[in-house]
């Protein structure tokens, strides 16, 4: 499933009560798509939304940290229940601090998912780095994960599902749906 680079992890893991997302080529597949007229379209992955949602049932938090602005974006998050949503971050390492206080977390109770040089910064800064299959090589050599699929194509669920089966939250997570 998973390519996993530390032995340590499994601790790391019962830290974290924040996941970061990155959206082009973590929440989509990184293609930006425009028609004649300059709307722009996203593909989001449904079962992303799906394990989202049941992270947020147990009590895990959600951010969205972009270095793009799009109401696509925010709409995706309305729907996931996600309410903080910080778009057109080009330097993210500058707004770790404020996740950190707006949170209420400490660093190593954070993980990001990341896939682009925009995140190395940031990433280098969390508790758990989770690197999507489809991520540039410079993120692949610092994340604690890396994921079997690609971004946009059902990575963030894959880590989630991990997390939550390796916290020993799945069945409270299930419940949602029971």
């Amino acid at each position: 499933m998973f390519l996993i680079r530390s032995f340590l992890l499994k601790n790391k893991l019962k830290k974290i009560k924040l996941i970061l997302l990155d959206v082009d080529g973590v929440l989509t597949d990184g293609g930006l798509y425009f028609d004649n007229k300059g709307m722009e379209y996203k593909r989001f992955n449904v079962a992303d939304g799906s394990g989202i949602k049941m992270a947020l049932y147990t009590g895990i938090q959600f951010a969205i940290v972009t270095g793009r602005r799009s109401k696509i974006v925010q709409n995706r998050a309305k729907e996931l229940g996600i309410k903080k949503v910080y778009q057109g971050i080009l330097k993210k390492v500058a707004l770790f601090n404020r996740l950190k206080k707006d949170f209420k977390v400490s660093a190593d109770q954070i993980a990001y998912i990341a896939d682009d040089v925009i995140d190395l910064q940031l990433l280098r800064l969390v508790g758990v780095k989770v690197a999507v299959k489809n991520a540039c090589k410079e993120i692949k050599k610092i994340s604690d994960i890396m994921t079997s699929r690609k971004g946009g194509e059902g990575a963030v669920r894959e880590f989630i599902e991990y997390l939550l089966k390796g916290n020993n939250l799945w069945e409270k997570a299930m419940k949602r749906y029971l």
